[in-house]
């Protein structure tokens, strides 16, 4: 399997808070969505990645095309950053001349389609529509890899649908990547191949994503019935009065093996909670 990118033993400092050793392969053709707490260092990674900040150590390559020329990347990041008293017909007249491969008409499809006039300022627009306008540009430029940090913050179940639509339709010739960082993990269950967990700085989880939802799974039951599956097969523990849950990596198995326990399986929000909040065991 070819990569898009490679990440090895990426490591950046903000006094107290930094990435640690983080190796992350984002494989060409997939989408791969990144999830973890705010302030757990997605969007460290992602400017690390692109280039907005520096790395104190570790490497970041781009094997299957060497570094990436203007436009190859498409990125959408949390906050709309463009002049806000530009119309959208503005910013699309700026846009062309950056990218080589400006699509005009895709650009005004795809605002057309978010239902964004041309004419009016940014800074008439709502926040879930100025992050619109950052995916229509994202989107114009065929790039080979889009990353997208937050891109449905804002935007209503509606408008989320048709997004996510449009990431599939882009991911249909199995050519383009996307890096997708969100959380609504949700949306990351519809669209996501790979899930990589990232907490306190550090990649805790990575794999496809049918694995993860396959495999993990929450065991409840009374305290000493749920220890007894031995620590080597718990994550985290989460107490609760009398009551104990327990994140497994092997539903199947436990479920089995203890069959006096219920054993439901884990969402990815729910790996997050017992993780984050839970006991590690």
């Amino acid at each position: 399997m070819d990569n898009a990118v490679e990440i090895r033993g990426l490591c950046k400092s903000f006094g107290s808070f930094g990435l640690e050793d983080v190796s992350l392969d984002i494989p060409k053709g997939y989408v791969v969505g990144l999830i973890g707490e705010n302030g757990a260092g997605k969007t460290t990674l992602i400017k690390c990645m692109t280039g907005a900040c520096s790395i104190d150590s570790g490497e970041v390559s781009f094997p299957s095309g060497g570094r990436p020329e203007v436009g190859d990347i498409g990125i959408v990041f949390d906050e709309c950053h463009f002049f806000p008293n530009m119309s959208g017909a503005q910013i699309g007249g700026v846009m062309s001349g950056m990218f080589p491969k400006w699509d005009q008409a895709s650009y005004e499809r795809l605002m057309s389609g978010f239902g964004i006039p041309l004419d009016k300022k940014l800074r008439e627009y709502s926040r879930g529509m100025k992050m619109k306008i950052q995916v229509a540009v994202a989107l114009s430029h065929d790039p080979k890899l889009v990353i997208l940090d937050e891109a449905t913050a804002g935007m209503d179940p509606a408008a989320r649908d048709e997004f996510l639509d449009i990431v599939m339709g882009y991911m249909a010739d199995e050519e383009h990547t996307v890096l997708m960082s969100s959380h609504i993990t949700t949306d990351l269950e519809r669209v996501a191949d790979y899930i990589a967990f990232i907490h306190e700085g550090r990649v805790l989880m990575y794999g496809t994503k049918d694995d993860i939802m396959e495999n993990y799974g929450i065991a409840k039951g009374r305290e000493t019935d749920v220890l007894s599956i031995g620590r080597e097969n718990i994550v985290s523990i989460r107490r609760d009065g009398y009551s104990v849950s327990a994140l497994v990596k092997d539903r199947k198995g436990v479920g089995e093996a203890y069959p006096e326990l219920v054993v439901d399986p884990a969402s990815l929000d729910d790996i997050m909670v017992m993780i984050i909040r839970g006991d590690v065991a």
